[in-house]
């Protein structure tokens, strides 16, 4: 199947300093891809990056087809009809994302007008589908209240009702459980996978958390200080993770059985943009580093067909400074 959205050499810079860096990854039609890693692996940048939302003096490289068209290149009218129409973003934290002093319904009734042209009673009628949609109850009512009358679910629910606006092919959805409980996280994701499924549309899931992918995404592409470190399908990488980023995030999941006490941790932090080793970035946080390990930056290493890793155990420790 061709892709619907295709990545190559996406960098961002600010300054002298890349926040993501030589990105290349795909997404097929209907696909769910899950962009994992800490917080400060360039995650959000990258999201920002694909709906060309990067603020100054931040500088985008590098080439993003989406349905045939590169988007870096695009006049920023024709973008804009992009963005939000046959692809859209949900934006962590729903209450500062949300305009506090107009109502839900009419925030959704603006994309609604400016995409697919609708006013009046038909943008409030098609708000009320869409919050019925995202099952928010008795929608009739919650499209005229105000982002603080609902909870943080609630609210989730209607930036997800946003996006669906103009029935995007692509959703790019930012850390969509963060700060929600693990009850309403649950319910969130189920409600994504209903939505890929009767919709058919494809999803970039950002998220720092590995557990809650392992039963929604397709593939799964880990990152690390900028780059991206590990690409594999998603039974794949859970079963057998290729790079020791990936080991270590997986065994910091608490786990059914396990030591409730005490749950794994990796040594130390993302670097910053500015301060990243000459090697491999993960090497002065990695159990099985070696001298060759801090010689050069690994490349992405084919692993078969559908994974590849950024780690020279794979290479036998032979590596060209």
């Amino acid at each position: 199947m061709s892709a619907l959205l295709e990545v190559e050499g996406l960098t961002v810079r600010f300054g002298p300093f890349a926040v993501v860096e030589d990105l290349a990854f795909s997404v097929a039609p209907g696909e769910v891809l899950a962009v994992v890693g800490e917080s400060g692996s360039g995650k959000s940048m990258t999201a920002l990056a694909l709906m060309r939302l990067i603020p100054p003096p931040g500088k985008v490289t590098g080439r993003v087809t989406f349905d045939g068209q590169d988007l870096l290149s695009l006049p920023e009218r024709q973008m804009r009809a992009i963005r939000g129409g046959s692809m859209a973003m949900v934006f962590q934290e729903p209450m500062t994302s949300l305009n506090p002093v107009f109502t839900v319904g009419s925030q959704i009734a603006e994309a609604l007008s400016w995409h697919r042209g609708l006013s009046g009673s038909a943008a409030k009628a098609e708000a009320v589908r869409l919050l019925s949609l995202v099952e928010i109850p008795n929608p009739a009512a919650r499209v005229s209240e105000y982002p603080h009358q609902l909870s943080g679910g609630m609210r989730q629910r209607v930036m997800i009702a946003m996006a669906l606006a103009c029935n995007p092919r692509l959703l790019i959805a930012d850390e969509p459980t963060t700060a929600l409980d693990a009850t309403v996280q649950a319910q969130i994701l189920d409600l994504l996978r209903r939505l890929r499924a009767e919709l058919g549309m494809a999803v970039i899931l950002i998220t720092h958390d590995l557990g809650v992918v392992s039963d929604f995404a397709d593939r799964v592409a880990v990152m690390y200080a900028a780059r991206v470190v590990e690409t594999a399908p998603a039974a794949m990488l859970f079963a057998d993770p290729a790079h020791p980023y990936t080991e270590g995030l997986l065994a910091s999941l608490p786990r059914m059985g396990g030591d409730i006490e005490r749950l794994h941790a990796i040594p130390g932090q993302v670097p910053p943009p500015f301060a990243l080793p000459r090697g491999c970035r993960f090497a002065p946080r990695c159990e099985y580093a070696k001298a060759p390990c801090e010689q050069a930056l690994p490349p992405l290493i084919p692993l078969g067909p559908a994974r590849a890793a950024a780690c020279i155990r794979h290479t036998g420790y032979e590596l060209v400074p």
